[in-house]
């Protein structure tokens, strides 16, 4: 591929994200942005966004938060929480391979992260430095500028899945699991297909890994 790409990562249960951990069944986080303390270098505030739910979010709920109330508008919460500036989350390594963070949600299994890349071995990179953290990460979406396309197709052969991966990825896909926020959870499809929620995540990584082998072998 030449020019510019739109990726759409998804990290599962992120290990390093302060913000993630703040949604809850009826709350999601719809934004997040950082900057440096004014008054500690050392300091990082983050402010974000949480949306969806009727009741207060949990945030609120929870009197020992480490988080602070700044702004309520249209039932969207906007909180304000400082950490160290050492402590590197998803979106600052993904910064530090030179991308621009577009755009970020997060629900209780996941974050999702969309940013412009300049090309596939850099999208390597960044998912191979995430994994190194112990990341769980999955490759969303991967789209070329409409600008620079070679209109050169990406083949998926599905012989590569078994029978059992391509029910798995079918179920997933009707239920809404790969919406964000979803709709439906890893063990409402595991319970729908009548198997373990473990077996149900095994089975869809491996179809993952073999159709993400086939897009960027094409790339």
């Amino acid at each position: 591929m030449s020019g510019r790409m739109l990726a759409e990562v998804e990290v599962f249960g992120p290990r390093s994200c302060k913000v993630q951990p703040h949604a809850d069944d009826e709350w999601s986080v719809s934004t997040v942005s950082r900057s440096k303390a004014s008054s500690d270098a050392d300091r990082v505030i983050e402010e974000f966004t949480l949306s969806g739910g009727d009741e207060p979010p949990s945030a609120l709920r929870d009197d020992h938060s480490t988080v602070e109330h700044v702004f309520e508008h249209d039932k969207r919460h906007i909180f304000q929480l400082s950490r160290a500036a050492d402590q590197g989350c998803v979106c600052e390594r993904i910064e530090a391979a030179g991308c621009v963070v577009q755009d970020f949600s997060a629900d209780t299994e996941s974050l999702v992260v969309t940013f412009l890349v300049d090309d596939v071995p850099t999208l390597r990179e960044i998912v191979e430095d995430l994994k190194s953290e112990g990341e769980t990460v999955k490759l969303r979406r991967l789209l070329e500028d409409t600008a620079s396309e070679t209109d050169r197709p990406v083949v998926f052969d599905r012989a590569k899945l078994t029978s059992r991966q391509r029910e798995v990825l079918s179920r997933a896909h009707e239920m809404g699991y790969f919406q964000h926020p979803r709709g439906a959870t890893a063990g409402d499809v595991a319970d729908a297909l009548d198997i373990s929620t473990s077996t149900f995540t095994e089975h869809l990584a491996a179809a993952q890994r073999k159709l993400l082998d086939d897009l960027l072998d094409s790339c």
